[in-house]
Parts: C-alpha cells; sequence; structure tokens
C-alpha cells in the first residue's frame, strides 16, 4: 500500500503536476490521520471494556462475599436473640428464692460465651488495591466504603467489647461453678448461696445483657441493612451494565 501511494507520488511529480501533487499529499496526510485516530479509538475502546470487565469482575467478587457475611450475621443474630432469653432467665433466678435446677444448666452455658463475626473482606481488600475509583458509580462506591469501613468496624469494635465483658462474667464465675460447660449440660454451682449473695456477677450479667440488646436491636440490623442495601445497589448496577450491552 505504501509502495502504491510513493508510485502515484513519483508519477505526479514526473508529470510536474504540482497542484495536483499537493492535493494528493494533503489527502495522504489526511487518510493517515484518520487512520491514526481510528486506531487510538479502537485502542481506547478497548482498554475500556477491558477496565470495565475489572470493575465489573470486582463487583460480582465483592458481592459473592456479603452474601457469606449475610448468613454469617444473621445467624449471630439468631445466637444473640438465644443468649438473651438465657440472660433474662438466670437474672431471674438470681433475683428469686428459687434453688438451682438442671434446666438452668444450659442456659448457664449459653451467657458465659459470644459469637465471631468473620467477615470475607478479601474481595473488598482485592478492590482497594485495584483502586476504589474502578468502580465507577460514585453512590455504589461510597456505600461499599461505608459498609466495610464503617458499618463492619462498628460491629466489631461492639463484638470486642461484648466478649471482654463475657470475660469479666466467666471470671467471675469461676468462684461459684465447677466450670463453664458450652454444651450447657453439666455446668452447675458450687456455691449457690455466695452465687446469689454476689454482687459482681450479677452487675456483670445485667450490663452484658444490656449490651446484648443493642446488638440485637441496633448494631446487627444495621449491619443487616447495609449489606442488603449494598447487594440491592450491586445487582441494579450489574443489571444495568448488561442491559446497556
Amino acid at each position: 500500500m505504501i509502495k502504491f501511494f510513493r508510485h502515484i507520488r513519483q508519477n505526479l511529480i514526473m508529470e510536474n503536476k504540482t497542484g495536483k501533487y499537493f492535493k494528493y499529499a494533503i489527502g495522504e496526510i489526511l487518510l493517515v490521520v484518520i487512520g491514526i485516530l481510528i486506531a487510538l479509538q479502537i485502542n481506547n475502546w478497548n482498554e475500556n471494556r477491558k477496565a470495565e470487565n475489572v470493575e465489573l469482575d470486582a463487583l460480582k467478587e465483592v458481592r459473592n462475599g456479603l452474601e457469606t457475611d449475610l448468613e454469617d450475621v444473621n445467624y449471630n443474630l439468631t445466637s444473640h436473640h438465644n443468649k438473651l432469653k438465657s440472660q433474662q432467665i438466670i437474672i431471674k433466678w438470681l433475683e428469686s428464692n428459687n434453688t438451682f435446677n438442671d434446666t438452668l444448666s444450659k442456659h448457664i452455658g449459653k451467657i458465659h460465651f459470644g459469637t465471631y463475626f468473620q467477615s470475607n473482606e478479601s474481595p473488598y481488600q482485592t478492590l482497594k488495591q485495584l483502586g476504589m475509583r474502578t468502580i465507577k458509580n460514585d453512590s455504589l462506591r461510597n456505600q461499599i466504603t461505608s459498609l466495610y469501613d464503617l458499618h463492619y468496624q462498628q460491629y466489631n469494635k461492639y463484638n470486642a467489647k461484648y466478649e471482654d465483658l463475657t470475660d469479666q462474667l466467666i471470671l467471675e464465675a469461676a468462684n461459684y461453678f465447677n466450670g463453664i460447660d458450652w454444651l450447657g449440660t453439666n455446668t452447675k454451682p458450687t456455691n449457690e448461696v455466695g452465687l446469689k449473695q454476689n454482687n459482681k456477677y450479677p452487675f456483670y450479667l445485667k450490663t452484658l445483657t444490656k449490651f446484648n440488646e443493642i446488638l440485637i436491636n441496633q448494631t446487627m440490623p444495621n449491619v443487616i441493612n447495609n449489606i442488603n442495601k449494598t447487594l440491592a445497589m450491586i445487582d441494579k448496577e450489574l443489571e444495568t451494565r448488561q442491559d446497556n450491552n
């Protein structure tokens, strides 16, 4: 093709057709420029396509992680509801004149351990390595960041505080029980009278119960709502991209 254009230029020069030569030269330059622009456009399109694929893959990975997180939080919420019932039963027993019976053993077991939120943050860490600007939708990007860096952090902080209070309760329980059976079948008080007269154990238990109510009524529902909100936004973004393609 280059030889063909060169041959035409040479013929025009030899025939002394200078005017036509300049017109042809300008046309050739325009063709080259247009070719370069087309090549750049194709290259930009390919790069944008690659970037979009990276973005969509990252969103799908985040979505998969959030689904497992949602299952974890829902499981923990159910567990804490059960703990609250046991806490209330033991507090009622401590404040009564009733003697300890075997049905209370399982409740003693439940109130002396908490839950652990095992969030799947690998997709989010990968997204941060790619750069949060990988997510083009500002609202979605802000929601994802808020979920992991604010709501998850707050949940983990409250969980840690709950564990601290539980540890205090266990330390105090060591003075009055034969050991904590987490399966809840063999835990019995070795000094029932002393336990009921002790102020520390009921104090820690009541404080733990109040903190549990915060987790149940505020912290965990907030995390669940924000996970669901994020999932809905991701689904909408993926659906919109699919429709546009």
